[in-house]
């Protein structure tokens, strides 16, 4: 059902004067992503439920934050972009990307908040096989644990690119996806290097809670399967609250 290979990352472009948002404008591009799902069913499926493995779901879709010329007002905690911005959406299930074109092609323009978006050019792409792939994050790559303080209340621990437990469960992550997608363990094996000489904190709040990730670089070998669910739906977790896309850079 869901990793055929026709349109698995979308390219958006907009033309615009200005546009404010919110600093934090994860959850608006979510749920303009959403909107754009022209089945009441598979959006119900999408927002709802996801792809199970055991007791994880998982939605194998991401996105990028918006990339343009932009400046932030700190008073006013906002970000205003200017002239031309874009948006990448990337999904390992065909029907995903195929339903955003549908809209995108039919409306010409996204809702974002108070604001509507023109849209110039969508370009769909997919991804080429390779055991090796040089990239950089698009938006922030998150990893974490959570555990119970001495008080029996849930904390939530954030890894830093360089520690080994960041590498060690963005590796899991991706085996537990290709699980997810065909029903048994992955032949290969993917190893993840962080590449990043100088990686950017970012805290982003989604619905009052604080999330924090990274924007870097990685270096990632191994199986081309294993590659291809990296690329498509992202790295760490939260993907489908756009973390974790990443884009491929020459070598």
């Amino acid at each position: 059902m869901y990793y055929g290979g026709i349109f698995l990352r979308l390219y958006v472009n907009f033309s615009l004067d200005t546009v404010e948002l919110p600093i934090d404008y994860n959850h608006m591009l979510q749920a303009a992503i959403l909107n754009l799902i022209n089945s009441d069913e598979y959006r119900k499926f999408i927002h709802d439920e996801g792809f199970a493995f055991e007791k994880r779901k998982f939605k194998l879709y991401t996105f990028s934050r918006l990339l343009g010329n932009f400046e932030i007002n700190k008073e006013k905690n906002s970000i205003m972009f200017f002239n031309k911005v874009k948006l990448i959406i990337s999904s390992m299930d065909d029907n995903f990307c195929n339903y955003l074109m549908q809209t995108l092609l039919k409306f010409g323009e996204i809702r974002l908040g108070r604001n509507i978006l023109q849209i110039d050019t969508v370009i769909a792409k997919n991804f080429e096989p390779a055991d090796e792939l040089k990239v950089v994050t698009r938006s922030p790559v998150t990893v974490y644990s959570t555990y119970l303080d001495n008080f029996g209340r849930k904390k939530t621990l954030f890894y830093h690119p360089d520690d080994k437990k960041f590498q060690e469960l963005l590796e899991k992550n991706l085996i537990k996806k290709y699980q997810t997608i065909h029903s048994k363990l992955p032949e290969g094996r993917i190893s993840v290097i962080h590449a990043g000489k100088k990686p950017k904190k970012v805290q982003v709040i989604y619905k009052g809670f604080k999330i924090t990730g990274w924007m870097t670089a990685f270096d990632l070998y191994g199986d081309p399967m294993l590659l291809k669910i990296a690329y498509e739906t992202g790295l760490g977790a939260k993907n489908s609250l756009g973390f974790g896309l990443i884009e491929t850079i020459k070598k």
